[in-house]
């Protein structure tokens, strides 16, 4: 019996590994999908007449579908399995970002960004659950690994959608970096097998309401909430607008703008990487305060400098701190909450900064169009730092109630 029962412990092992493997190829081909606008932005507002608050707006219709998702997609995984739900997920947002071929106009490109945010919110946490209950203590570094899927992918999403509109068209784009999300739907298939069913959890009521539902955990979501709605806010000014920012303000040509920006998720695939023994060495209070205070200081001095290398240097340092943390918060709540909760309680956390992203990415584009990029990034960066010590305080709240957050 113990002979046998070796072989059995190795191919579970192998199978968790298996597991992440799948969910990091989702986060590449989410992000190979949703970074396609971006470095092409300025030449799709040429051609279909937008301004920067329309594109804040496009990237709002992202973000109003990636929310909608959050909660449902725990519910939805209960009904039909977490499997069926992811493949729904990839076969969806790459449907919908191949549509953006035909787009017309504002209309349309608002319409088909709303459908990848709504088919893409499912894998966050969904994923991360998946990933808390088959790695236990080592969930940080297994969370950090996945998440760095999302820089690959945006990392790699800039210079081959460059390439592909500079010598096919920019709706080409979308077409091709639709594929290997069809493809991953195949192989998420052939590999994932259906993992069990949470336990019964009755109604919404009893998820919310009971002893042992989400209002018993809010002091330790409240935080995460606003820390991950805190991420999303300079995510959006940097992720939609970098770009664009380069070329309009500092006057780079399109593929330099494309190359610098993409230097920051480059340098935020180490600091994800890292993340789990950062926050293990100094704690995950000051490993999700800290970083997300170092990127309201290098986002203001983002509005400062000017050059290709200052520049340059300002995204590499801006990607090690601002994605340092995101892990951080994700494992926080996992390791907290019972199995029963953690997609729901993820998707409450995440939901909360997408809410902020969807209404931020707007404003920001509006202030843009009014009193221009540095006054923009200098405001971004002062309600950043702000942020940044109500979080600590709430943290260092949280602590006196027994929740693993130190």
């Amino acid at each position: 019996m113990k002979a046998r029962s070796k072989p059995g412990i190795r191919a579970r092992w192998d199978y968790s590994y298996t597991v992440l493997l799948l969910c990091w190829c989702g986060w590449i081909a989410i992000y190979l999908c949703r970074s396609v606008l971006a470095p092409i932005l300025p030449a799709v507002s040429r051609e279909l007449g937008l301004t920067h608050a329309q594109g804040g707006m496009i990237e709002t219709a992202y973000l109003l579908g990636y929310l909608i998702a959050k909660i449902p997609a725990g519910l939805v995984a209960n009904r039909i399995g977490t499997k069926r739900t992811l493949i729904l997920g990839m076969v969806g947002y790459a449907s919908a970002t191949a549509l953006n071929f035909l787009a017309t106009g504002f209309n349309s490109l608002f319409a088909f960004r709303f459908l990848i945010g709504l088919f893409q919110g499912v894998h966050l946490p969904l994923a991360n659950s998946l990933l808390s209950d088959r790695f236990g203590d080592r969930q940080g570094i297994a969370i950090g690994f996945h998440e760095s899927g999302a820089n690959v992918g945006n990392t790699v999403a800039y210079p081959v959608t460059v390439a592909i509109a500079s010598s096919l068209g920019w709706r080409y784009a979308f077409l091709f970096l639709s594929l290997p999300a069809f493809l991953l739907a195949g192989a998420t298939t052939l590999l994932l097998k259906e993992e069990r069913r949470p336990e019964p959890m009755g109604g919404m009521e009893n998820l919310v309401d009971d002893e042992n539902g989400l209002m018993h955990y809010f002091w330790l979501l409240a935080p995460m909430g606003i820390a991950h709605a805190a991420y999303n806010f300079c995510l959006r000014l940097l992720l939609t607008f970098a770009p664009s920012f380069l070329v309009e303000s500092r006057g780079m040509g399109l593929g330099t703008a494309g190359l610098i920006a993409m230097l920051m998720p480059a340098a935020g695939f180490i600091a994800k990487i890292s993340s789990g023994f950062v926050a293990e060495k100094i704690g995950r209070i000051y490993a999700i305060s800290g970083g997300l205070a170092l990127s309201g200081v290098f986002i203001f001095v983002l509005s400062r400098v000017t050059g290709e290398v200052p520049l340059s240097v300002t995204f590499v340092a801006l990607g090690l701190v601002l994605y340092s943390f995101s892990p951080t918060i994700y494992t926080t709540v996992t390791s907290n909450l019972p199995h029963r909760l953690k997609p729901i309680g993820l998707g409450a956390v995440t939901m909360t900064g997408s809410i902020f992203g969807a209404l931020s990415v707007s404003i920001i584009g509006y202030l843009i169009d009014g009193a221009g990029y540095e006054t923009t990034i200098t405001v971004v960066s002062m309600v950043v730092l702000l942020a940044t010590l109500l979080i600590f305080m709430m943290m260092r709240g949280v602590t006196s109630r027994r929740f693993a957050i130190e």
